[in-house]
Protein backbone atom coordinates (compact mmCIF):
# COMPACT_ATOMS: atom_id res chain seq x y z
CA UNK A 1 0.00 0.00 0.00
CA UNK A 2 1.29 3.46 -0.93
CA UNK A 3 0.64 6.95 0.31
CA UNK A 4 -2.39 8.98 -0.74
CA UNK A 5 -1.44 12.27 -2.42
CA UNK A 6 -2.57 14.73 -5.07
CA UNK A 7 -0.97 17.10 -7.53
CA UNK A 8 -1.84 19.66 -10.18
CA UNK A 9 -0.48 19.04 -13.68
CA UNK A 10 -0.22 22.08 -15.94
CA UNK A 11 1.89 23.09 -18.94
CA UNK A 12 2.53 25.80 -21.51
CA UNK A 13 1.90 28.84 -19.32
CA UNK A 14 3.56 31.20 -21.84
CA UNK A 15 3.62 33.97 -19.24
CA UNK A 16 3.62 37.40 -20.83
CA UNK A 17 2.94 36.13 -24.34
CA UNK A 18 0.67 38.61 -26.19
CA UNK A 19 -2.55 37.48 -27.82
CA UNK A 20 -2.61 37.12 -31.59
CA UNK A 21 -5.44 38.21 -33.90
CA UNK A 22 -6.62 41.28 -31.98
CA UNK A 23 -7.63 44.24 -34.17
CA UNK A 24 -4.96 46.92 -33.95
CA UNK A 25 -6.12 50.20 -32.44
CA UNK A 26 -9.08 48.73 -30.55
CA UNK A 27 -9.03 49.90 -26.92
CA UNK A 28 -11.36 48.80 -24.18
CA UNK A 29 -11.61 46.66 -21.05
CA UNK A 30 -10.13 43.83 -23.08
CA UNK A 31 -6.82 45.69 -23.33
CA UNK A 32 -6.01 45.24 -19.63
CA UNK A 33 -7.65 41.81 -19.39
CA UNK A 34 -5.58 40.48 -22.28
CA UNK A 35 -2.37 41.86 -20.77
CA UNK A 36 -3.02 40.04 -17.50
CA UNK A 37 -4.59 36.85 -18.88
CA UNK A 38 -1.60 34.46 -18.85
CA UNK A 39 -0.64 35.60 -15.34
CA UNK A 40 -4.22 35.34 -14.05
CA UNK A 41 -4.43 31.81 -15.45
CA UNK A 42 -1.36 30.69 -13.49
CA UNK A 43 -2.71 32.37 -10.34
CA UNK A 44 -5.78 30.18 -10.81
CA UNK A 45 -3.55 27.09 -11.07
CA UNK A 46 -2.06 27.90 -7.65
CA UNK A 47 -5.53 28.67 -6.26
CA UNK A 48 -6.67 25.22 -7.35
CA UNK A 49 -3.67 23.56 -5.71
CA UNK A 50 -4.20 25.52 -2.47
CA UNK A 51 -7.96 24.90 -2.33
CA UNK A 52 -7.48 21.17 -2.97
CA UNK A 53 -4.60 20.90 -0.45
CA UNK A 54 -2.52 19.39 -3.23
CA UNK A 55 0.98 18.20 -2.41
CA UNK A 56 2.66 19.33 -5.63
CA UNK A 57 2.33 21.32 -8.85
CA UNK A 58 3.95 19.87 -11.98
CA UNK A 59 4.74 22.32 -14.80
CA UNK A 60 5.79 20.54 -17.98
CA UNK A 61 7.49 23.23 -20.01
CA UNK A 62 7.10 26.62 -21.65
CA UNK A 63 6.71 28.71 -18.52
CA UNK A 64 7.72 31.69 -20.64
CA UNK A 65 8.29 32.51 -24.26
CA UNK A 66 11.96 33.26 -24.73
CA UNK A 67 11.02 36.34 -26.79
CA UNK A 68 8.88 37.73 -23.94
CA UNK A 69 10.94 36.61 -20.96
CA UNK A 70 10.54 39.89 -19.07
CA UNK A 71 11.51 40.67 -15.52
CA UNK A 72 7.84 41.39 -14.79
CA UNK A 73 6.91 37.88 -15.95
CA UNK A 74 9.62 36.36 -13.76
CA UNK A 75 8.44 38.36 -10.74
CA UNK A 76 4.83 37.28 -11.26
CA UNK A 77 5.89 33.64 -11.59
CA UNK A 78 8.10 33.76 -8.49
CA UNK A 79 5.33 35.43 -6.47
CA UNK A 80 2.97 32.53 -7.17
CA UNK A 81 5.64 29.94 -6.39
CA UNK A 82 6.26 31.57 -3.00
CA UNK A 83 2.50 31.52 -2.37
CA UNK A 84 2.47 27.80 -3.10
CA UNK A 85 5.51 27.27 -0.84
CA UNK A 86 3.72 28.97 2.05
CA UNK A 87 1.03 26.28 1.75
CA UNK A 88 3.59 23.47 1.74
CA UNK A 89 3.13 22.75 -1.96
CA UNK A 90 6.22 21.60 -3.83
CA UNK A 91 6.70 22.63 -7.46
CA UNK A 92 8.49 20.60 -10.16
CA UNK A 93 9.41 22.18 -13.50
CA UNK A 94 10.89 20.99 -16.78
CA UNK A 95 11.93 23.44 -19.50
CA UNK A 96 10.43 23.18 -22.98
CA UNK A 97 11.27 24.55 -26.40
CA UNK A 98 10.14 28.10 -25.52
CA UNK A 99 12.07 28.29 -22.24
CA UNK A 100 15.14 26.05 -22.66
CA UNK A 101 18.16 26.25 -20.37
CA UNK A 102 20.01 28.49 -22.80
CA UNK A 103 17.23 31.12 -22.66
CA UNK A 104 16.29 30.79 -18.98
CA UNK A 105 17.21 33.96 -17.10
CA UNK A 106 16.50 33.30 -13.43
CA UNK A 107 16.99 36.87 -12.23
CA UNK A 108 14.47 36.33 -9.42
CA UNK A 109 15.30 33.73 -6.73
CA UNK A 110 12.75 30.93 -6.36
CA UNK A 111 11.82 29.20 -3.10
CA UNK A 112 13.68 26.00 -2.13
CA UNK A 113 10.42 24.07 -2.55
CA UNK A 114 10.85 24.44 -6.35
CA UNK A 115 12.86 21.88 -8.32
CA UNK A 116 13.86 22.62 -11.92
CA UNK A 117 15.04 19.49 -13.72
CA UNK A 118 18.41 19.46 -15.44
CA UNK A 119 18.85 19.23 -19.20
CA UNK A 120 21.94 17.04 -18.79
CA UNK A 121 20.23 13.86 -17.65
CA UNK A 122 16.98 12.47 -16.29
CA UNK A 123 16.73 13.23 -12.58
CA UNK A 124 14.65 11.40 -9.99
CA UNK A 125 13.30 13.44 -7.05
CA UNK A 126 11.31 11.95 -4.17
CA UNK A 127 8.00 13.49 -3.11
CA UNK A 128 7.85 13.00 0.65
CA UNK A 129 4.63 13.44 2.63
CA UNK A 130 4.70 13.26 6.43
CA UNK A 131 8.11 11.64 6.26
CA UNK A 132 6.97 8.90 3.88
CA UNK A 133 7.75 8.41 0.20
CA UNK A 134 4.58 9.08 -1.82
CA UNK A 135 6.07 9.24 -5.30
CA UNK A 136 9.23 9.65 -7.29
CA UNK A 137 9.15 12.35 -9.92
CA UNK A 138 11.40 11.97 -12.95
CA UNK A 139 12.15 14.71 -15.44
CA UNK A 140 14.51 16.25 -17.96
CA UNK A 141 14.55 19.76 -19.46
CA UNK A 142 15.40 21.08 -22.90
CA UNK A 143 18.91 22.48 -23.13
CA UNK A 144 18.20 24.24 -26.42
CA UNK A 145 15.11 25.29 -28.34
CA UNK A 146 15.25 22.27 -30.65
CA UNK A 147 15.79 18.78 -29.28
CA UNK A 148 15.67 16.04 -31.90
CA UNK A 149 16.66 13.24 -29.49
CA UNK A 150 14.04 10.86 -28.15
CA UNK A 151 14.33 11.90 -24.50
CA UNK A 152 11.67 9.41 -23.41
CA UNK A 153 14.12 6.55 -23.94
CA UNK A 154 16.38 7.99 -21.24
CA UNK A 155 13.79 7.39 -18.52
CA UNK A 156 14.19 4.26 -16.42
CA UNK A 157 12.06 3.48 -13.42
CA UNK A 158 13.84 2.28 -10.29
CA UNK A 159 12.58 -0.20 -7.74
CA UNK A 160 10.94 0.98 -4.53
CA UNK A 161 10.26 4.48 -5.81
CA UNK A 162 6.55 4.46 -4.98
CA UNK A 163 4.21 5.95 -7.56
CA UNK A 164 6.37 6.94 -10.55
CA UNK A 165 5.65 10.17 -12.39
CA UNK A 166 7.62 11.27 -15.47
CA UNK A 167 7.69 14.87 -16.74
CA UNK A 168 8.51 15.64 -20.37
CA UNK A 169 7.86 18.36 -22.95
CA UNK A 170 7.37 16.37 -26.14
CA UNK A 171 5.73 16.16 -29.53
CA UNK A 172 4.53 12.59 -29.09
CA UNK A 173 3.93 10.90 -32.43
CA UNK A 174 5.96 13.42 -34.45
CA UNK A 175 8.74 11.15 -35.66
CA UNK A 176 10.83 13.88 -37.29
CA UNK A 177 9.81 16.65 -34.91
CA UNK A 178 12.48 18.90 -33.34
CA UNK A 179 10.61 18.72 -30.03
CA UNK A 180 11.81 15.53 -28.28
CA UNK A 181 9.76 13.16 -30.48
CA UNK A 182 8.64 9.85 -29.04
CA UNK A 183 5.94 7.22 -29.41
CA UNK A 184 3.35 6.00 -26.95
CA UNK A 185 5.16 2.67 -26.87
CA UNK A 186 8.37 4.47 -25.81
CA UNK A 187 6.50 5.89 -22.83
CA UNK A 188 4.86 2.60 -21.87
CA UNK A 189 8.14 0.69 -21.92
CA UNK A 190 9.50 2.82 -19.06
CA UNK A 191 6.86 1.37 -16.67
CA UNK A 192 6.02 4.81 -15.29
CA UNK A 193 2.61 5.23 -13.66
CA UNK A 194 1.88 8.74 -14.95
CA UNK A 195 3.42 10.68 -17.82
CA UNK A 196 2.97 14.42 -17.32
CA UNK A 197 3.46 15.87 -20.79
CA UNK A 198 3.59 19.37 -22.24
CA UNK A 199 3.91 21.08 -25.64
CA UNK A 200 0.52 20.26 -27.20
CA UNK A 201 -1.90 23.08 -26.37
CA UNK A 202 -5.04 20.94 -26.67
CA UNK A 203 -5.75 18.79 -23.61
CA UNK A 204 -5.81 15.06 -24.17
CA UNK A 205 -5.65 11.91 -22.08
CA UNK A 206 -3.69 9.73 -24.49
CA UNK A 207 -3.67 6.62 -22.32
CA UNK A 208 -4.97 5.44 -18.96
CA UNK A 209 -2.62 2.49 -18.54
CA UNK A 210 -0.30 4.13 -17.80
CA UNK A 211 -1.72 7.61 -17.66
CA UNK A 212 -0.28 9.72 -20.48
CA UNK A 213 -1.69 13.21 -20.21
CA UNK A 214 -1.47 16.52 -22.04
CA UNK A 215 -3.28 19.16 -19.93
CA UNK A 216 -3.15 21.72 -22.76
CA UNK A 217 -2.23 25.33 -22.10
CA UNK A 218 -3.61 27.30 -19.17
CA UNK A 219 -4.71 30.25 -21.33
CA UNK A 220 -5.67 30.30 -25.00
CA UNK A 221 -3.50 32.67 -27.02
CA UNK A 222 -5.34 32.98 -30.34
CA UNK A 223 -8.43 31.96 -32.28
CA UNK A 224 -6.96 28.53 -32.97
CA UNK A 225 -7.28 27.83 -29.24
CA UNK A 226 -11.00 28.09 -28.60
CA UNK A 227 -12.84 26.64 -25.64
CA UNK A 228 -11.89 26.04 -21.98
CA UNK A 229 -8.19 25.94 -21.07
CA UNK A 230 -6.79 24.75 -17.79
CA UNK A 231 -5.00 22.04 -15.83
CA UNK A 232 -5.65 18.63 -14.30
CA UNK A 233 -6.10 18.00 -10.59
CA UNK A 234 -4.84 14.45 -10.06
CA UNK A 235 -5.67 12.41 -6.97
CA UNK A 236 -3.69 9.22 -6.36
CA UNK A 237 -5.15 6.81 -3.80
CA UNK A 238 -3.18 4.61 -1.41
CA UNK A 239 -3.75 1.63 -3.71
CA UNK A 240 -2.77 3.49 -6.88
CA UNK A 241 -6.26 4.46 -8.03
CA UNK A 242 -6.11 7.67 -10.05
CA UNK A 243 -8.80 10.33 -10.51
CA UNK A 244 -8.29 13.19 -12.96
CA UNK A 245 -10.41 16.32 -12.88
CA UNK A 246 -10.04 19.04 -15.48
CA UNK A 247 -10.04 22.52 -13.94
CA UNK A 248 -10.62 25.65 -16.00
CA UNK A 249 -8.04 28.42 -15.57
CA UNK A 250 -8.39 30.67 -18.63
CA UNK A 251 -9.03 34.29 -17.72
CA UNK A 252 -10.22 35.17 -21.22
CA UNK A 253 -11.88 32.58 -23.46
CA UNK A 254 -11.58 32.35 -27.22
CA UNK A 255 -14.65 31.03 -29.00
CA UNK A 256 -16.74 31.03 -32.16
CA UNK A 257 -20.24 32.47 -32.43
CA UNK A 258 -22.16 31.28 -35.52
CA UNK A 259 -25.19 33.35 -36.58
CA UNK A 260 -27.52 32.68 -39.52
CA UNK A 261 -28.42 35.86 -41.44
CA UNK A 262 -31.45 34.34 -43.19
CA UNK A 263 -34.15 35.76 -40.91
CA UNK A 264 -32.91 39.37 -40.76
CA UNK A 265 -33.98 42.10 -43.20
CA UNK A 266 -31.33 44.67 -42.20
CA UNK A 267 -28.15 45.15 -40.18
CA UNK A 268 -29.92 46.60 -37.15
CA UNK A 269 -32.03 43.46 -36.77
CA UNK A 270 -28.91 41.32 -37.13
CA UNK A 271 -27.11 43.40 -34.50
CA UNK A 272 -29.94 42.89 -32.01
CA UNK A 273 -29.77 39.12 -32.50
CA UNK A 274 -25.99 39.03 -32.09
CA UNK A 275 -26.23 41.06 -28.88
CA UNK A 276 -28.91 38.70 -27.57
CA UNK A 277 -26.70 35.70 -28.23
CA UNK A 278 -23.70 37.53 -26.77
CA UNK A 279 -25.49 38.08 -23.47
CA UNK A 280 -26.30 34.38 -23.23
CA UNK A 281 -22.72 33.51 -24.08
CA UNK A 282 -21.27 35.67 -21.30
CA UNK A 283 -23.65 34.09 -18.81
CA UNK A 284 -22.55 30.64 -19.99
CA UNK A 285 -18.79 31.18 -19.73
CA UNK A 286 -18.83 33.54 -16.74
CA UNK A 287 -15.73 35.34 -17.97
CA UNK A 288 -14.53 37.74 -20.68
CA UNK A 289 -14.55 36.30 -24.19
CA UNK A 290 -12.90 36.99 -27.51
CA UNK A 291 -15.13 35.76 -30.29
CA UNK A 292 -14.97 35.12 -34.00
CA UNK A 293 -18.38 35.98 -35.46
CA UNK A 294 -19.23 33.42 -38.15
CA UNK A 295 -22.03 34.64 -40.39
CA UNK A 296 -23.82 31.87 -42.27
CA UNK A 297 -26.92 31.29 -44.33
CA UNK A 298 -28.49 32.95 -47.33
CA UNK A 299 -30.29 36.26 -47.29
CA UNK A 300 -30.42 39.96 -48.16
CA UNK A 301 -27.55 40.74 -45.76
CA UNK A 302 -25.09 38.68 -47.77
CA UNK A 303 -23.56 41.74 -49.42
CA UNK A 304 -23.06 43.54 -46.08
CA UNK A 305 -21.64 40.40 -44.49
CA UNK A 306 -19.18 39.82 -47.32
CA UNK A 307 -18.01 43.42 -47.74
CA UNK A 308 -15.18 45.03 -45.81
CA UNK A 309 -17.28 48.07 -44.98
CA UNK A 310 -20.22 45.98 -43.81
CA UNK A 311 -18.02 43.88 -41.55
CA UNK A 312 -16.34 46.99 -40.15
CA UNK A 313 -19.74 48.48 -39.29
CA UNK A 314 -20.77 45.34 -37.43
CA UNK A 315 -17.50 45.01 -35.52
CA UNK A 316 -17.41 48.66 -34.44
CA UNK A 317 -21.07 48.67 -33.42
CA UNK A 318 -20.70 45.49 -31.38
CA UNK A 319 -17.41 46.33 -29.68
CA UNK A 320 -18.41 49.90 -28.79
CA UNK A 321 -21.23 48.50 -26.65
CA UNK A 322 -18.69 46.52 -24.57
CA UNK A 323 -16.41 49.46 -23.78
CA UNK A 324 -17.27 49.65 -20.08
CA UNK A 325 -18.11 46.05 -19.23
CA UNK A 326 -15.99 43.92 -16.91
CA UNK A 327 -17.39 40.72 -18.43
CA UNK A 328 -17.20 41.43 -22.14
CA UNK A 329 -17.35 39.61 -25.42
CA UNK A 330 -15.00 41.30 -27.84
CA UNK A 331 -15.37 40.40 -31.53
CA UNK A 332 -11.95 40.09 -33.12
CA UNK A 333 -13.07 39.30 -36.65
CA UNK A 334 -15.93 38.22 -38.88
CA UNK A 335 -15.81 35.10 -41.03
CA UNK A 336 -18.23 35.30 -43.92
CA UNK A 337 -19.88 32.03 -44.94
CA UNK A 338 -23.06 33.63 -46.28
CA UNK A 339 -24.67 33.31 -49.68
CA UNK A 340 -26.95 35.68 -51.61
CA UNK A 341 -30.70 35.25 -51.83
CA UNK A 342 -30.55 33.12 -54.94
CA UNK A 343 -32.43 29.89 -55.44
CA UNK A 344 -30.02 28.38 -57.95
CA UNK A 345 -32.13 25.25 -58.35
CA UNK A 346 -35.14 27.32 -59.38
CA UNK A 347 -33.07 29.66 -61.56
CA UNK A 348 -31.74 26.70 -63.55
CA UNK A 349 -35.26 26.12 -64.86
CA UNK A 350 -35.83 29.66 -66.17
CA UNK A 351 -35.25 30.54 -69.87
CA UNK A 352 -33.08 33.57 -69.12
CA UNK A 353 -29.37 34.42 -69.19
CA UNK A 354 -28.75 33.10 -65.67
CA UNK A 355 -30.58 29.86 -66.46
CA UNK A 356 -28.45 29.46 -69.60
CA UNK A 357 -25.31 30.12 -67.57
CA UNK A 358 -26.17 27.59 -64.84
CA UNK A 359 -27.14 24.91 -67.35
CA UNK A 360 -23.86 25.47 -69.20
CA UNK A 361 -22.06 25.14 -65.87
CA UNK A 362 -23.84 21.82 -65.17
CA UNK A 363 -22.95 20.51 -68.62
CA UNK A 364 -19.28 21.36 -68.10
CA UNK A 365 -19.26 20.01 -64.53
CA UNK A 366 -20.48 16.66 -65.84
CA UNK A 367 -17.37 16.10 -67.94
CA UNK A 368 -14.81 13.47 -66.85
CA UNK A 369 -12.21 15.08 -64.59
CA UNK A 370 -9.28 14.95 -67.08
CA UNK A 371 -11.45 16.47 -69.83
CA UNK A 372 -12.82 19.11 -67.45
CA UNK A 373 -9.33 20.11 -66.32
CA UNK A 374 -8.11 20.32 -69.93
CA UNK A 375 -11.13 22.46 -70.89
CA UNK A 376 -10.51 24.82 -67.97
CA UNK A 377 -6.83 25.18 -68.76
CA UNK A 378 -7.67 25.87 -72.43
CA UNK A 379 -10.10 28.63 -71.39
CA UNK A 380 -7.53 30.12 -69.00
CA UNK A 381 -4.76 30.06 -71.61
CA UNK A 382 -6.96 31.98 -74.02
CA UNK A 383 -7.42 34.91 -71.65
CA UNK A 384 -5.38 38.05 -72.47
CA UNK A 385 -4.37 38.41 -68.83
CA UNK A 386 -2.76 34.98 -68.89
CA UNK A 387 -0.73 35.80 -71.96
CA UNK A 388 0.74 38.82 -70.16
CA UNK A 389 1.67 36.67 -67.16
CA UNK A 390 3.45 33.80 -68.85
CA UNK A 391 4.52 32.08 -65.62
CA UNK A 392 1.01 31.82 -64.13
CA UNK A 393 -0.37 28.94 -66.27
CA UNK A 394 2.68 26.81 -65.46
CA UNK A 395 2.25 27.46 -61.74
CA UNK A 396 -1.47 26.62 -61.70
CA UNK A 397 -2.17 23.00 -60.78
CA UNK A 398 -5.24 20.86 -61.38
CA UNK A 399 -6.78 21.53 -57.93
CA UNK A 400 -6.45 25.27 -58.43
CA UNK A 401 -8.45 25.13 -61.67
CA UNK A 402 -11.13 22.92 -60.11
CA UNK A 403 -11.51 25.17 -57.05
CA UNK A 404 -11.88 28.23 -59.28
CA UNK A 405 -14.44 26.40 -61.42
CA UNK A 406 -16.56 25.41 -58.39
CA UNK A 407 -16.57 29.01 -57.16
CA UNK A 408 -17.65 30.21 -60.59
CA UNK A 409 -21.13 28.69 -60.22
CA UNK A 410 -22.16 31.09 -57.46
CA UNK A 411 -19.95 34.02 -58.46
CA UNK A 412 -21.24 33.99 -62.02
CA UNK A 413 -24.85 33.79 -60.86
CA UNK A 414 -24.27 36.68 -58.45
CA UNK A 415 -22.77 38.87 -61.17
CA UNK A 416 -25.68 38.16 -63.49
CA UNK A 417 -28.15 38.91 -60.66
CA UNK A 418 -26.39 42.24 -60.06
CA UNK A 419 -26.63 43.11 -63.77
CA UNK A 420 -30.35 42.33 -63.67
CA UNK A 421 -30.78 44.58 -60.63
CA UNK A 422 -28.88 47.43 -62.34
CA UNK A 423 -31.05 47.16 -65.46
CA UNK A 424 -34.19 47.25 -63.29
CA UNK A 425 -33.02 50.56 -61.86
Amino acid sequence: MGKHFSFVHCADLHLGEPFHGIRSGDKGPWTEAIGKATFSAFEKVVDIAVDAHADAILITGDVYNSDHHSLAAQMAFARELYRAAQQGIRVFIVHGNHDPDEAWRADIPLPPSVHIFSSEKVEAVPLMIDGELAATIYGISYGTRHVSDNLARRFERKENDGYAIAMLHTDMGGESSPYAPCSLDDLKQTKMDYWALGHVHARKIVSQSPYVVYPGNTQGLDMAETGPRGCYLVDVGAYGTVTLKFMETDAVRWLDMPVDIGAFPDQEALLREIMRQRAALKELTGRPNIARLILRGRGPLHRAASSESGQEFLLQSLNEKEQFRHIFTYFSRIEDQTKPSLDLKERRQLPDVMGDYLRAYDETAGLPKPELTARLRQIADAQPEMKKLAAVPAMADEDMFLRAFRRSELLGAELLAEEDADEDH
